[in-house]
């Protein structure tokens, strides 16, 4: 239960996304010549409350739901994997519930059409008897980044989500499957694809896709699964399809509404981030001289990072800064060695390194893009403080996180080193509040 919980608190972060973005916005109003125009959330009123409405039944917002088929297979990214006569191919199916924003709406044009939902994922492995039978709930997030005509566009979606049910790493059973080492698992995927719509209310997607599957280092081994595959898609759209994704081009849109100011006025402040962070990781122990039968020791070890951003916004879609990020990490310095009691028994006993080398101080650079449902934000950084001898000073950030309220918010993420190897995956509550600045562009 408590893997599961671990893999599922991102899930609800996101899904507490969805479920903001999508309430409480599609009220309408007889007077369609100028009045405040509320498609989203706070953050964006300030941008938007001098731009005309649109006209009523384009404040719709169009809703679909699809099925999903991939084919394809693994890469070969470990020495498992690169086995002769190794079988790595797989079949996914998923289900998916998605909604956007108004159709005509400045919130399309600025943000390429983005849309948001949930998914069920399921897949099937030619060597089943090792990767079990896994599924996944996820939610997603897409839209447009080219428009070929009104019916046809190039789209980009990304999924995040919680998954379970894996053959994995048993030292005993399974002690040469070192790509999945935890029945529970991040998903994490990447689909582009040209959607095409096909009928009046039925949209073609036809691309490609890329998935990842890992528990972030919470248990090892932890090699990861990363799949490929060609995809096919068909969704069903209830809504008119005169307001939904396909209606008009942004060109169109701009003519159509030819007021649309999609430059408002946007106040310049910093942002003041506070973050706490809660996680856990495994290590790859030193075997030399240890005893031990292999690098894989199952303990867990306790991390915790405490982080301060300063963030300057210049417009509406960006922040950057400077992070300070203190990092309590119990593994730093950890070491294992097989001892004999005075009964004759043999066991492993964990040394953990000292207090001081626990703690980690890093100064990064992060920059963050707003969107209408998430925030995705990077950092790159370099610990001043570091006493561990065996990894990188240098860090790397990557993740997503979600308004609950106006000071508020959550995130999910991944901290690695050599942009490559995991250390720990992680969740997180933050305070923030804004200041204005001396250079700030006044309304």
């Amino acid at each position: 239960m408590k893997r599961a919980a671990t893999l599922l608190v991102p899930l609800l972060f996101s899904a507490t996304a969805y479920a903001t973005a999508t309430s409480g916005n599609d009220s309408t109003t007889t007077d369609s010549t100028v009045a405040p125009y509320r498609v989203d959330i706070t953050p964006f009123e300030q941008v938007y409350s001098n731009v005309p409405l649109p006209d009523m039944n384009d404040l719709k917002r169009p809703k679909f739901i699809s099925i999903k088929y991939d084919q394809g297979q693994m890469l070969k990214t470990n020495d498992f994997l690169k086995e002769e006569g190794r079988k790595l191919g797989y079949r996914a199916i998923s289900a998916k519930f998605g909604i956007g924003v108004p159709g005509n709406s400045p919130m399309n044009l600025n943000y390429h059409k983005p849309y948001t939902g949930i998914g069920f994922y399921t897949a099937r492995f030619d060597e089943s008897n090792y990767y079990g039978q896994p599924f996944s709930f996820f939610v997603f997030h897409g839209g447009s980044l080219a428009e070929f005509s009104q019916r046809c566009h190039l789209q980009y979606e990304w999924n995040l989500g919680y998954s379970t049910n894996w053959g994995h790493y048993d030292d005993i059973n399974a002690p040469d499957n070192i790509t999945i080492g935890s029945r529970e698992n991040a998903h994490i995927g990447f689909n582009l694809f040209f959607e095409w719509q096909a009928f009046k209310h039925f949209d073609l997607k036809l691309g490609g896709g890329f998935t990842h599957f890992s528990n972030g280092a919470s248990h090892v081994p932890n090699k990861g699964m990363n799949l490929w595959s060609p995809m096919i898609e068909l969704a069903y759209r209830w809504d008119d399809p005169s307001y939904t994704f396909g209606h008009q081009s942004a060109a169109e849109l701009r003519e159509s509404y030819p007021n649309m100011n999609l430059k408002a006025p946007y106040e310049k402040h910093l942002k003041h981030e506070f973050t706490f962070t809660v996680s856990k990781r495994q290590l790859y122990m030193d075997t030399v001289g240890s005893g031990l039968k292999n690098e894989y020791y199952d303990h867990t070890f306790r991390v915790f990072q405490l982080s301060y951003a300063p963030l300057y916004s210049p417009n509406y879609k960006w922040y950057y800064g400077p992070s300070i990020d203190l990092v309590y990490d119990e593994s730093n310095n950890a070491s294992v060695q097989q001892e004999t009691s005075r009964d004759g028994l043999i066991y492993n006993h964990l040394h953990l390194g000292p207090t001081s080398d626990r703690i980690q101080i890093g100064l990064s650079a992060k920059g963050e893009l707003r969107t209408p449902y998430f925030n995705y934000f990077g950092q790159l950084g370099y610990d001043l403080k570091h006493e561990v001898e065996k990894t990188s000073r240098f860090y790397q950030i990557v993740g997503v996180a979600v308004n609950f309220n106006k000071h508020l918010y959550g995130t999910c993420g991944i901290r690695a080193i050599r942009l490559s190897k995991a250390q720990f995956i992680y969740w997180s509550l933050g305070y923030t509040f804004d200041s204005k600045t001396p250079w700030a562009q006044k309304k």
